[in-house]
């Protein structure tokens, strides 16, 4: 991510965690790990979009589901 990417993100962040009840740190952290799922999610599959989602802790089957493929598929994809 370059600096106007992440700009942009933690200013959707910030709106976002503005809407989550709690400390302001978690709701902070919950808030841009969420903008950088979506914006991952958004990206064309490759191995490393897919070990990105896996160490934010997406599902393989969300992978699947949003790039609309198996999940054996996915695991594959993630071997190579």
């Amino acid at each position: 991510m370059d600096f106007s990417l992440m700009q942009a993100s933690m200013k959707k962040a910030v709106a976002l965690a503005k809407t989550y009840e709690g400390d302001w740190q978690a709701c902070m952290k919950l808030a841009f790990r969420s903008i950088k799922v979506e914006h991952y999610m958004k990206e064309p599959i490759s191995k490393e979009i897919i070990v990105k989602l896996l160490l934010h802790n997406v599902s393989y089957r969300r992978i699947a589901k949003n790039y609309d493929m198996t999940r054996k598929a996915v695991k594959t994809f993630d071997n190579i």
